[in-house]
């Protein structure tokens, strides 16, 4: 069923409350543009564009699956690709046009005067007036190849021939005439070739579509990850710069009352500098994990001056662990991934190209056949005849016009009737057998590639459940780290407090426990992104996020 099908069956898909999908996260749009003020907004009509974007203010919270609801409707590259499968839609119904019924007709007058010497002509000229033309109905059969064509032919014809012995005169024909063949062009026509190609590639505009979507979703949820890492690496930052802070002062206050020395103090003033460049650096991450998320999410609406910030609330520590089967996340992905899809798809088109080429391989063996009926009215003409005297009345055929069609069913029908073949039988045939060979070994290539998008999707799948697994492990450390790297610094903060240790001593052991709460930050980060790519590697990404593939490709 093609994409346009779909849309038309499925219908207005609506929630529990009557609203079509995604009204809440249109609500939370706009709710996200908030304007200062008149001037704030940029001026302007609505082009076909879009509408004019206006400047992104304050804070949004964002769940993930809000997040990625709000990049379906707003992502301009899931929009751009909205297009191709309709296109194609409309590519498959426009290859059905050559089999479209068609309407023909001609008309032609013409006058001519011509001399003669004959001693069948008692005058030295003839001078003719003909007014005629035809029309009717022709066509194709869908897959057989068969054309028809069915027309009616009338004509009318005044002489001053001494032999004709009407005028003016009046003939109509109806003719039905068949080309049947039976060898090239027969099912696998250059018509029903071009249908069933055309209908393959609007399944694989679909799947690429699909795919793509896939993609989005995924870049969507890395996205969202990674700004909840940098918020999280900000907070580390900004932590340590306060503890930092507070060893200065007491550094100094020790340092008052003569229990260290300058070199101390300078010491704790050089840890907050290097902490302070630590989140001047955070501060720009999370800039930048914030335009790739509004980007992702809000890329129309994004301006220069937007200072939207995106607050995202799902938290990193809630997360879930589970088993993962190898052979089951491989069955799902032959079954779910599109790319696979398209390389079937792909062999598919082979294989019709190859029972297309060898049907032109063949030899032509038409088939023709016709059936008709001719008409015949007119006038007595009154030139003289053939001895230059007056003829007698012609009384056989009626006299006007519509005489001739009245024969049509009357006694003196006038049937007419053929049969008849064409065979044409190309010697040596070179492009033939060429264009075969060609197509095998198209199909051929075809399904290798298949075999090999097989073989990369297995890959895939192995890596990412490899790499789910090792994030999970690598949770586990860096809680373990941290942890410990807490525990040290809070004795060393004891011991400096006892004239034990140095500042310089605490600020490494600060240097310690941030390193390991960004390691933990780092791993919760790689293990949320680790299950967005087992689930695109097996397809799900999808089904599992609530998106559905019909109501996405629908243009906004």
């Amino acid at each position: 069923m093609r994409l346009s099908e779909r849309i038309r069956h499925r219908g207005p898909q609506r929630d529990e409350a009557g609203a079509r999908p995604g009204a809440a996260v249109l609500f939370l749009l706009g709710a996200a543009l908030l304007l200062g003020s008149p001037a704030q907004a940029q001026s302007g009509a609505a082009g076909p564009a879009g509408p004019v974007a206006p400047t992104l203010q304050g804070d949004l919270a964002l769940s993930l699956a809000d997040a990625i609801a709000m990049g379906i409707e707003n992502n301009l590259d899931v929009e751009i690709v909205r297009h191709d499968p309709l296109i194609a839609d409309y590519q498959a119904t426009s290859a059905w046009g050559v089999y479209d019924p068609e309407f023909f007709a001609d008309f032609e007058y013409a006058s001519d005067e011509n001399p003669v010497a004959s001693s069948l002509q008692s005058a030295t000229s003839v001078s003719e007036r003909r007014v005629g033309g035809n029309g009717g109905v022709r066509g194709l059969l869908p897959k057989l190849g068969w054309s028809y064509q069915v027309g009616y032919t009338g004509q009318s014809l005044e002489s001053t021939s001494s032999i004709q012995s009407l005028s003016p005169e009046y003939r109509t024909t109806v003719l039905a005439t068949a080309t049947l063949p039976i060898l090239r062009g027969f099912l696998w026509g250059d018509g029903w070739t071009q249908v069933k190609l055309s209908d393959v590639q609007s399944e694989t505009a679909y799947e690429t579509f699909r795919r793509q979507l896939m993609d989005v979703v995924k870049a969507i949820e890395d996205a969202y990850w990674n700004l909840a890492a940098r918020r999280d690496q900000l907070r580390v930052a900004e932590t340590s710069v306060e503890t930092a802070s507070e060893l200065l002062e007491q550094t100094e206050a020790q340092y008052e009352v003569g229990v260290v020395s300058r070199v101390e103090v300078v010491e704790a003033e050089a840890g907050i500098a290097a902490r302070e460049v630590d989140l001047i650096r955070a501060r720009n991450e999370l800039g930048r994990g914030q335009d790739e998320l509004v980007n992702l999410v809000l890329g129309p609406f994004l301006q220069p001056g937007s200072k939207l910030r995106i607050v995202t609330t799902d938290d990193p520590q809630d997360y879930r662990t589970f088993a993962v089967d190898a052979e089951e996340a491989g069955a799902r992905a032959f079954a779910h991934r599109p790319e696979l899809e398209i390389a079937r798809q792909a062999v598919e088109q082979r294989e019709i190209r190859l029972k297309f080429a060898r049907n032109s391989r063949l030899p032509q063996l038409d088939l023709r056949g016709s059936w008709g009926q001719n008409g015949l009215s007119g006038a007595t003409s009154t030139s003289p005849d053939l001895f230059g005297g007056q003829r007698a009345p012609i009384t056989s055929v009626g006299r006007d016009y519509f005489d001739a069609d009245n024969e049509f069913f009357g006694a003196k029908q006038a049937k007419s009737w053929s049969a008849g073949a064409l065979l044409s039988i190309p010697i040596g045939n070179i492009r033939g057998r060429a264009d075969v060979g060609a197509a095998k070994l198209e199909l051929r290539r075809s399904l290798t590639e298949l075999r090999r998008e097989e073989q990369r999707i297995v890959l895939e799948v192995r890596n990412a459940i490899r790499d789910l697994e090792t994030g999970l492990e690598g949770i586990g450390a860096a809680e373990a780290r941290r942890r410990a790297a807490e525990e040290q610094l809070r004795a060393e903060q004891i011991r400096l407090e006892h004239g034990e240790s140095t500042p310089f001593d605490v600020l490494q052991r600060q240097e310690q426990l941030v390193d390991a709460e960004s390691q933990k930050i780092g791993a919760l980060q790689i293990y949320h992104s680790s299950v967005a790519a087992l689930d695109r590697a097996q397809g799900t990404i999808l089904r599992d996020r609530n998106v559905v593939v019909d109501e996405a490709a629908q243009l906004r």
